[in-house]
């Protein structure tokens, strides 16, 4: 219980669980402020391998009284709600900038995480995610097609894409603009670009079905979960790009690069 203030300002102290590594010893200890006019609560002591305080709760104490004020709960719950681990590793807290450091598996010596320390501390540079595969989809399609695509979140909110669709009907499909699936939801309220080429040379050097063998463009991204590819005019290059409404059979669009998504979930 927080002991009773003897000035007249109030305090802040903080509810711990106070795990001693080397000990192998928890308890439960209250940390007592320093009354002030606006109080601020005490700073923890968290050091690897040694003591680490886990914070649980804020408690404000009323001046020249034993009465509580608020109580403000203040645990991090990560890891599905389960605790953070803590464990001995031999990463400074406070590291140099420039140093480079990596994580791996006591099991299976997999390595399972790298970061490096900017001015601000440790900063991950693996990406959060794993690589994963995807079906890309068309919006419209005139027959069969073959697609397949790949995905990865890099960051919080930000994805790297790819994926490849192949016209296997044995016709070209011509006439209506067609769009691409992305694997989740871009950022709405901004227009993105994406990279895309349509690669037309399966059949031979010579360029098939009246166009050429490359049409280079770029996928346009605004918000929802596909993309739409503008490539350059096949009959008219001085006219620059229209979206994409002409297929070759056996042709393949690749579309590939890094949006904004709408958010994370990285999944299991």
């Amino acid at each position: 219980m927080s002991k009773q203030t003897t000035t007249s300002d109030p305090r802040i102290d903080l509810v711990v669980l106070e795990l001693d590594v080397a000990a192998g010893r928890i308890v439960a200890r209250v940390l007592k402020g320093q009354p002030a006019p606006t109080p601020r609560p005490p700073g923890v002591t968290q050091i690897d391998g040694g003591v680490w305080q886990y914070p649980l709760a804020q408690v404000t104490v009323k001046r020249g009284t034993t009465l509580v004020d608020t109580i403000r709960d203040v645990r991090t719950l990560t890891d599905a709600g389960r605790p953070p681990a803590v464990a001995d590793t031999q990463v400074p807290t406070n590291p140099t900038p420039g140093d480079l450091v990596y994580y791996k598996s006591g099991s299976s010596g997999a390595e399972e995480l790298h970061m490096y320390a900017a001015d601000g501390g440790w900063s991950i540079v693996s990406a959060v995610g794993k690589l994963r595969t995807y079906t890309p989809r068309l919006n419209w399609d005139n027959g069969a097609y073959s697609a397949r695509g790949h995905y990865q979140w890099i960051s919080s909110n930000m994805m790297w894409v790819t994926a490849n669709i192949t016209n296997t009907s044995g016709r070209t499909w011509n006439g209506t603009q067609m769009s691409v699936s992305l694997p989740t939801k871009a950022r709405g309220g901004i227009v993105q670009l994406l990279t895309c080429s349509l690669y037309n040379n399966d059949v031979g050097t010579t360029p098939f079905e009246g166009m050429p063998n490359y049409l280079i463009g770029t996928a346009y991204l605004n918000g929802g979960s596909t993309c739409q590819p503008v490539l350059q005019s096949y009959n008219d290059l001085i006219s620059g790009g229209d979206w994409w409404d002409r297929f070759p059979k056996k042709a393949t669009l690749i579309v590939t690069g890094v949006f904004e998504a709408d958010y994370y979930h990285e999944g299991n």
